[in-house]
């Protein structure tokens, strides 16, 4: 076994908290080179660049001591996504950090931060941090607590070949999250050139007329959303623990795993028990919609969806419903191609048309789901040409949902390497 060392955090590094924006202040809605890092934007080993948001100078100059800098780690420390960790990379070196996280930084010689990153990032360390933070009406995890973990640190060369040994994971990872990318926008691309440009096969020889929603193809026809989906039903929630009322296990998809889910990263969403009858009537179908109906902000408003691919239910043992907040929507197939519906949908978010259908009647956001069905618009291509694009769409994304099993596989690969490492059951070269 590799020689190791227990140290108590507060004996390796200092934790210092992060600082919500002051009262009365928002992000700012310019791109500014002053990024706020957010709880969400927290996960997996590494702070996400991709959502951060902005802040303006001013607010900047106040929040000048609640900082991140590179090569430290940041642990978010309240609600359900307490535990989660994000090593700063230069990239992120200097933003401003949340209340709802910690920083661990200025670490002793004895300690390589990235392999204590990496060490808190496992799994059954995640958990053990959510346990330290339960107990309050909402958990908490705080610094004295943090404070107290221990860690075992081989020599401090052996940490820095550790962390260079999974490293190689991480960098594969995310090469097959660049390449997922392109080709999500590879299917964006296909519909906003045939069903936003009307540049599709034969264009050239189409004619146009007004609509609802302005001029389309006089071979295209607009309708209302309960004309296309046939059925639906709000989700559930279930139960932490199996019980004789809660006997059936399955996985939710929540509003919160929705980036990650469309990306083909399912390792967010919880297990849970449930009731039998609620699990039946809810239980997730090839090509179903699930659409995000509360919890949105300002920002970020509700109406989100995702399609749930025959691969991708495999992947759940053909086990998944929708959490409480969402609605399971089945379409009407003989009239709408699944992934049409659902670039359609996402469309309709991304210009913000979405916003007409939100109610927010208290801090809340809502989705007036009943008022969407009735007064919601769907284009309607032809249908040979509708259902052309859902071929094409759907072979991109068969090569997204072979690349997120493999990141699935490599990153289990990465986690059962860190302790056959620090066993000595591998050389370490």
């Amino acid at each position: 076994m590799v020689n190791c060392q227990f140290f108590r955090i507060k004996d390796i590094c200092c934790i210092k908290s992060g600082k919500r924006l002051p009262k009365g202040t928002d992000f700012s809605e310019e791109i500014t080179p002053y990024k706020y890092i957010r709880a969400r934007d927290i996960k997996k080993g590494k702070i996400s660049l991709e959502k951060l948001v902005c802040i303006d100078e001013q607010i900047k100059k106040k929040l000048s001591r609640y900082i991140i800098n590179e090569n430290d780690i940041a642990i978010t420390i309240v609600g359900e996504n307490i535990g989660d960790v994000g090593f700063c990379q230069k990239e992120c070196d200097g933003f401003n950090l949340t209340e709802n996280a910690v920083r661990l930084t200025n670490f002793t010689e004895l300690v390589d931060s990235k392999f204590l990153a990496m060490y808190l990032n496992q799994q059954f360390m995640k958990e053990y941090m959510r346990i330290l933070g339960s107990g309050a009406a909402q958990g908490k995890l705080g610094v004295y607590k943090i404070e107290k973990i221990k860690i075992p640190f081989p020599d401090y060369k052996t940490q820095q070949k550790i962390a260079h040994i999974l490293s190689r994971y991480d960098e594969a990872i995310e090469n097959n999250n660049k390449r997922i990318k392109l080709l999500e926008q590879m299917a964006q691309n296909l519909y906003k050139e045939w069903f936003v440009r009307f540049r599709f096969p034969g264009w050239q020889d189409i004619h146009f007329k007004d609509s609802g929603i302005g001029k389309i193809p006089e071979t295209f026809s607009v309708v209302k959303q309960n004309e296309v989906i046939s059925d639906y039903i709000g989700g559930g929630w279930g139960n932490d623990d199996e019980s004789a009322n809660y006997p059936i296990q399955a996985t939710v998809v929540r509003g919160a795993d929705f980036p990650e889910f469309s990306n083909g990263d399912i390792s967010t969403c919880p297990i849970r028990f449930h009731k039998k009858s609620n699990y039946e009537s809810r239980i997730i179908s090839e090509d179903d919609i699930v659409l995000e109906v509360s919890g949105g902000t300002q920002e970020q408003p509700v109406g989100r969806t995702v399609i749930v691919t025959k691969e991708r239910l495999e992947r759940f043992d053909n086990k998944l419903i929708c959490a409480s907040f969402c609605k399971l929507i089945r379409l009407n197939k003989q009239i709408i191609a699944s992934f049409f519906y659902y670039y359609w949908m996402q469309f309709v978010y991304d210009t913000r048309i979405i916003d007409r259908y939100q109610l927010q009647s208290t801090g809340i956001i809502n989705f007036k789901f009943e008022y969407f069905l009735r007064k919601g618009d769907v284009l309607l291509p032809p249908s040979e040409l509708m259902w052309e694009f859902d071929s094409k769409v759907r072979t991109i994304h068969k090569q997204i949902e072979n690349l997120a099993k493999a990141n699935e596989n490599l990153a289990k690969q990465r986690d059962l390497l860190l302790p056959r490492l620090m066993s000595g059951k591998l050389e370490i070269k």
